[in-house]
């Protein structure tokens, strides 16, 4: 009833699916009356979901063929990896988890398959540690694709004759239930590689309705549940979508790869903590550098707390980092470190102090010129008071002496 063929999309540059079904009895009007679906189910984006591009309606000698376009999965089907034997119970409750999330996702958009079947099925490769693929279902909602044509005609039956629902197989209207049913039977094929209800279309539908599927007591009592659940005959006795993705996620190993990741031990607390300069993380080799110093943060200094000058670069050899001098009573100096070159004085030993070396003659100079300059001073201020007494100097030695003698004989005649 339909081809996929691999395409190319020239306008975008990618790989595309393109399936292209045969339609002898669509009508003119069938392309208008699907357009609005079309637009549905080209809004869908889910990981699980192939994603439709485009889809329409073409006339090629004198025969409609309907297209739509799709996602290209490069990797296989269900179908082929069930003919190699039963899938492992961990990568089917994966599998089984994510679709039905997937049903879960289009159910809510008023959207039903109708054709859950393992060819349907696209197995994309997966580079996840632990993972082969990731399970994403196509051709998704070609049944309302052409809903409005002779395909849901009463008494009509949409689906393959293996996976139908027991309401698809008496041509009774279908909801989100008939997805579920199927996808359980999906799932079953998967564990077992084995049809639940194989033979004819006539004979498989007719199976459903006087049986229930069989499940064998080797998959265990939780597995067993939920594919009950799943298969149910009475579409309210079912499990919804929802409910199937959380019990099948709860069969996932606990110590499956891709159910959680190797955690980093954290301290109690969880806080986060500040690391040394410099330091390696955890299991890290070590690194052969040369050793680092480290500078550290000095709180702000307090009226106490002496400056001192550190060392240059030069003396990298007396010092290794910058440190908080915390001194032991208040100094009245600042302190400086000698060069490199200075001699230290030994402990106990006080250290002379050098006396700088000033000739006689500039200190004489400036005392007369002091002098001389009071003197002025108080004869401008007071030039018609009687002259005062001449002062009593006390007697001076030497140069000094006489020179005073002179200067106070040259203001007081």
């Amino acid at each position: 009833m339909a081809t996929v063929y691999e395409a190319a999309d020239l306008a975008l540059g990618r790989t595309v699916a393109l399936k292209l079904f045969r339609m002898d009895t669509a009508d003119d009007s069938g392309p208008q009356r699907q357009s609005g679906e079309v637009m549905v189910l080209a809004s869908l984006n889910h990981f699980a979901l192939v994603t439709l591009f485009d889809a329409g309606t073409e006339h090629v000698d004198g025969v409609t063929r309907s297209f739509i376009v799709m996602e290209y999965v490069d990797g296989s089907d269900l179908r082929s990896r069930i003919n190699q034997g039963a899938v492992a119970p961990a990568e089917v409750a994966r599998m089984g988890a994510d679709l039905a999330e997937a049903l879960h996702y289009v159910h809510a958009k008023g959207i039903i398959h109708r054709d859950i079947k393992p060819a349907n099925v696209l197995l994309a490769p997966s580079d996840f540690p632990g993972r082969v693929s990731h399970a994403k279902l196509a051709d998704f909602g070609i049944a309302r694709l052409f809903d409005a044509t002779h395909l849901t005609r009463t008494g009509s039956v949409l689906g393959t004759a293996g996976y139908l629902s027991p309401e698809q197989a008496l041509g009774q209207p279908i909801g989100p239930p008939s997805d579920v049913y199927s996808l359980g039977l999906v799932l079953l094929e998967s564990l077992t590689a084995t049809r639940s209800y194989p033979g004819t279309a006539i004979e498989s539908a007719m199976a459903r309705l006087q049986r229930q599927p069989e499940l064998p007591a080797e998959l265990g009592a939780e597995w067993c549940a939920v594919l009950a659940g799943m298969t149910a005959r009475e579409p309210a006795d079912r499990l919804t979508s929802a409910d199937a993705a959380v019990r099948l996620r709860e069969l996932v190993p606990a110590g499956s790869t891709e159910s959680s990741l190797a955690a980093i031990p954290a301290s109690a607390d969880d806080s986060t903590e500040l690391m040394a300069a410099g330091a390696a993380p955890m299991n890290a080799a070590p690194l052969q550098t040369a050793p680092l110093t480290a500078t550290e943060r000095l709180p702000a200094a307090t009226g106490d707390e002496p400056t001192r000058v550190l060392p240059s670069a030069g003396m990298a050899e007396h010092t290794a980092k910058t440190e908080r001098l915390n001194a032991a009573a208040p100094l009245d100096r600042t302190a400086v470190f000698q060069p490199a070159g200075a001699s230290v004085p030994a402990a106990g030993q006080r250290p002379t102090r050098r006396q700088p070396k000033v000739g006689r003659r500039p200190l004489i100079i400036g005392v007369l010129v002091a002098l001389a300059a009071v003197i002025a001073l108080v004869f401008l201020v007071q030039p018609g008071d009687p002259a005062p007494e001449a002062p009593t100097y006390p007697a001076v030695d030497g140069d000094l002496g006489t020179h005073l003698q002179q200067l106070q004989e040259s203001v007081n005649p």
